[in-house]
């Protein structure tokens, strides 16, 4: 995920296996085939690619609209470098794709290719901090790109780069637990936490609505989510109550479950809890390939509360103790054990966008990377509904 000085999600950057084939004629139109638009990213989606591939012809599919071209001169490690072609990206630009490149754009052989930059990235993996910042400032004084800091491991270098002037960010460090409990996240999240319990325990439907009378923000979002497009329903849901006849009260939790992740409290990153509902839609995709539709909710739910202690911000064990979970839902995420911990490990491989590791656990669960993240791609699209 790529976020902004906010914390919160503003794009993507794609690896290579996520990029997809090219569709065929096979696939149907996007108005035939309802699986194109529920994998369509809205935000910019960074896809790294060389210029021969431009000039091959090989993303001509891919929407100028959406995407942004991170040019590299060389396809993968260890392969023979591709020179940048003025022509071939000057092609792309006319045709409305903004373009990315590293931060060797600031050399003199590369002088020709400044005015065609919309984006300059520094990959925080090879650069060091002060030499990051300099590069920044540099780079805000001659071009007109916005900076793009890849690799962000730590609180302390984001901040370091925000006053340097980078507006957009990659890497995982904002999904790290605060180092001591934030009370004022668990107090944020007290009513949501006492809505989870009711509708897992089944409690009574007046005493759910008089917490709601209460919590008039939190009806809202429960019932505009529940009558979102990504929950399916084509019927206008216009109370809890209303809900529950339709529905459920068991299928009801997941929905709950969404607000926590949804409303961002105290310290807590937006991106994070956007990341938690990823991770749940992406167990719950895989899922119900092989599980009823009951266990997939569960697995959704396992995804979204093995995030639990960040969104939280408190120990992991703590924050479970706080929901009445099933058992299946606590073994997969404090033990690794029980029917969703295969999903749970697939999906944190998805989150780290290592082709590697989404091989071995292929091998390992039988199930095809091209499945893998296909799944990751519908999620990453099915959780845009939630942003803020």
């Amino acid at each position: 995920m790529v976020v902004d000085h906010h914390r919160a999600v503003a794009g993507y950057q794609l690896a290579p296996s996520l990029r997809g084939p090219k569709p065929t004629d096979a696939d149907g139109v996007a108005d035939e085939d309802p699986t194109e638009d529920e994998s369509r990213l809205l935000k910019p989606t960074f896809v790294r690619c060389t210029c021969q591939e431009l000039a091959e012809g090989e993303l001509d599919w891919l929407d100028p609209d959406t995407v942004v071209l991170q040019i590299q001169e060389s396809a993968a490690p260890g392969k023979p470098a591709v020179p940048l072609d003025h022509a071939v990206l000057q092609a792309a630009r006319d045709r409305g794709f903004q373009l990315a490149f590293d931060s060797r754009l600031l050399g003199k052989a590369y002088a020709a290719f400044v005015p065609l930059a919309s984006f300059v990235i520094l990959e925080m993996g090879v650069l060091e901090l002060n030499r990051a910042t300099a590069v920044a400032h540099a780079v805000l004084s001659g071009t007109r790109a916005t900076l793009f800091a890849t690799q962000v491991r730590t609180a302390a270098e984001f901040e370091c780069l925000a006053e340097a002037g980078v507006t957009l960010y990659e890497g995982l460090w904002f999904t790290q637990p605060p180092a001591t409990p934030d009370r004022s996240i668990r107090l944020g999240h007290a009513s949501l936490i006492s809505l989870m319990n009711m509708v897992m325990r089944e409690a009574d439907i007046h005493e759910i609505e008089d917490l709601l009378k209460r919590e008039p923000t939190v009806a809202f979002k429960l019932l505009r989510y529940i009558n979102s497009a990504g929950f399916g329903r084509k019927t206008e849901i216009g109370s809890f109550r209303h809900a529950v006849l339709t529905v459920g009260m068991k299928r009801l939790f997941r929905w709950t479950a969404v607000l926590v992740a949804s409303t961002a409290a105290g310290s807590v990153a937006p991106a994070a809890g956007t990341l938690a509902i990823v991770r749940g839609r992406v167990m719950e995709l895989l899922a119900l390939g092989t599980l009823s539709p009951a266990e997939a909710d569960l697995a959704f739910v396992t995804g979204m509360f093995s995030m639990l202690d960040l969104l939280l911000g408190m120990p992991l064990a703590d924050a479970l103790a706080l929901v009445n979970l099933p058992a299946s839902v606590s073994d997969a995420v404090l033990r690794n054990d029980g029917p969703f911990a295969r999903y749970l490990g697939i999906a944190r491989g998805c989150e780290s966008a290592d082709e590697a590791t989404l091989e071995i656990l292929s091998a390992r669960y039988g199930i095809p990377v091209a499945r893998m993240t296909a799944a990751h791609l519908e999620a990453l699209a099915w959780a845009e509904q939630f942003g803020r």
